[in-house]
């Protein structure tokens, strides 16, 4: 709990910098204590560091994209560069690369097709977390794969309904970023169930 409220500070700082924008107090925090929790909870000897990094690099991803609407390269290209390069090394680049391609194309090709549908940096975020849940099985790619618009349709449904609850029936519906609904789903995924 410790380490990973320290990794949080490391996070909300490193967010900050990459949004130029200042995250909640504490957020960060409480996120990555609870990543380092379920990592240490579900997890055993060095993949326990490898879930609570991945968990970390979640937390800073999404923390970024609910502040400016962006997925930094830095952070989607050099996380997936980051995994795969670990996979291969480890053993397991096919899985890796399977999960990554499987992901990641029909993202592509929906961005391609309908661009304002579904950004670069969703696509770009795709292939680590394809990556990463590619090790866990085709199971795992499958919910990355179906879990996330579930995930950000229920969020829009829940902020529009609060907003008609609070007297703002016609606001404008928000734009909400799909990237922390990516992410939960590959942590949720990559879970060792049993």
């Amino acid at each position: 709990m410790v380490l990973g409220s320290g990794a949080g500070v490391i996070v909300r700082i490193s967010a900050g910098r990459l949004a130029r924008r200042r995250p909640p107090p504490a957020l960060c925090e409480l996120a990555c204590a609870g990543v380092a929790l379920v990592a240490v909870s579900a997890t055993a000897g060095a993949t326990t560091i490898g879930a609570a990094v991945f968990g970390w690099w979640c937390v800073c991803l999404s923390t970024v994209d609910v502040l400016v609407r962006r997925l930094p390269n830095v952070l989607t290209l050099g996380g997936a560069g980051a995994i795969l390069g670990v996979a291969a090394a480890t053993g397991h680049g096919r899985a890796a690369f399977a999960g990554a391609l499987l992901l990641a194309a029909p993202l592509l090709i929906t961005h391609l097709v309908v661009p304002r549908s579904l950004g670069a940096g969703d696509v770009k975020l795709a292939l680590g977390l394809g990556a990463v849940t590619g090790l866990a099985g085709p199971g795992a790619v499958i919910l990355v794969a179906l879990l996330p618009p579930v995930l950000t349709a229920g969020a829009a449904l829940f902020l529009r309904l609060r907003a008609i609850v609070r007297g703002g029936g016609e606001a404008t519906p928000q734009v909400l970023p799909h990237g922390p609904s990516m992410c939960a789903a590959a942590v949720l995924a990559s879970i060792p169930m049993g």
